[in-house]
């Protein structure tokens, strides 16, 4: 690398396609057909957004007329009691690796803390990131990095983890675990919530019970217009790579309790938002587990927020650490105490777990429809010289 001074420059529509060859080179993914979209799609998330902000822009790091670094943030915004909030989430933090790593990635964190915003969210951060980021002063949530599982076909989930990259240990315990899981369903039932509907949840629907529960159940919350949640709406069914997105309004005869969103499949379908009134989440969760199972799905699978603990205590469910940190920054040190103390609404839907940045990946292999035991024929391999 030359020894002329790194130079940091908000990301503009000119700098996609050398963005999008960092990220090429630094997160390969065959999700993509070609350069050009991929630095399409920088823009249209970046750049073209509801939310963008001039005064909040994503940073490149140049060296020369070099892309070596590059720092994505989406802007948004939360409300908490009569203050708006300017939050800007972090995303796509990587550097050239034949750069000089250590001093681009503290100049861009640099760059990025010194905006206007009055929060810093990142919500997929690596460890590499989480350590520079406590550096420069921020702080990680050890209860939002946990994800949990709930097993809808324990047996069955459970064998499915232990026989991972396995392929003929899976296929051979495949029609046992089966059978236990159709006995488990027969002894704890997931039957209908008694008193409860569903319907159909779209942009206008989801808004409106944004905007009526959320107040009384979390002092920060996100806000948004319909115009900004049918974008962001679009965005989240476009990332294929966990089924397709469907979501659900869950009522009594008073109106809205809560609703659901999460990516329908038939191995563990990923939770992307939860909402309810208070002391009804469970009813929620309830509801879409139910719709899951009928759906084919082995699990559900989320990401832990402090609101949802007291509700997740059962046998079914497994906490688990992928070593994905939660990360916040804040001058004003009182924004922080929400999320610590489970005051905060910020599912998948307000970070940056929605975005495709690894391209526009097909939905999981559906899994093989268990075969009655007596009707199954294993076919184990042949002996050597048979």
């Amino acid at each position: 690398m030359s020894r002329i001074a790194v130079r940091i420059e908000p990301f503009s529509a000119r700098d996609a396609h050398a963005v999008a060859e960092l990220q090429a080179r630094v997160f390969p993914s065959p999700g993509w057909r070609s350069t050009a979209e991929r630095a399409a799609y920088f823009c249209e998330v970046l750049l073209e957004a509801p939310w963008a902000d001039a005064e909040l822009p994503s940073w490149v790091a140049k060296d020369g007329e070099r892309v070596v670094g590059f720092f994505g943030v989406a802007p948004r915004h939360m409300r908490f009691g009569d203050r708006t909030l300017r939050v800007a989430v972090g995303c796509q933090f990587m550097i050239d690796p034949q750069a000089r790593p250590g001093l681009v990635a503290l100049q861009l964190m640099r760059r990025y803390f010194s905006g206007p915003q009055d929060l810093s969210v990142a919500d997929g951060a690596n460890e590499a990131s989480r350590s520079l980021w406590q550096a420069a002063g921020g702080i990680s949530s050890s209860l939002h990095a946990l994800h949990w599982v709930l097993l809808l076909r324990p047996v069955q989930s459970l064998w499915q983890r232990a026989a991972r990259g396995r392929r003929a240990l899976g296929m051979l315990g495949a029609p046992f675990a089966a059978l236990a899981d159709a006995c488990v369903a027969r002894l704890q039932p997931l039957g209908p919530q008694e008193g409860l509907r569903e319907a159909p949840l779209d942009a206008v629907s989801l808004l409106a019970a944004q905007r009526e529960l959320i107040p009384h159940v979390c002092a920060m919350r996100p806000e948004y217009d319909e115009h900004g949640l049918a974008w962001l709406l679009e965005q989240a069914a476009a990332k294929k790579r966990h089924g397709e997105l469907e979501g659900r309004l869950v009522l009594d005869a008073k109106g809205v309790v809560g609703w659901y969103l999460y990516y329908r499949n038939r191995g563990t379908s990923q939770v992307v938002q939860l909402g309810a009134r208070r002391a009804r989440m469970r009813d929620v969760l309830g509801c879409l587990a139910r719709r899951a199972r009928e759906g084919g799905a082995l699990a559900l699978e989320g990401r832990m927020e402090p609101q949802l603990a007291a509700e997740l205590a059962g046998s079914r469910y497994l906490l688990e650490n992928r070593g994905i940190a939660f990360l916040l920054q804040a001058r004003d040190t009182r924004l922080l105490l929400p999320f610590l103390r489970g005051d905060a609404f910020f599912s998948r839907l307000e970070g940056e777990w929605w975005m495709r940045f690894s391209g526009a990946e097909r939905p999981e292999p559906a899994r093989e429809a268990p075969i009655p035991l007596k009707k199954r024929r294993i076919v184990l391999p042949a002996k050597a010289g048979t």
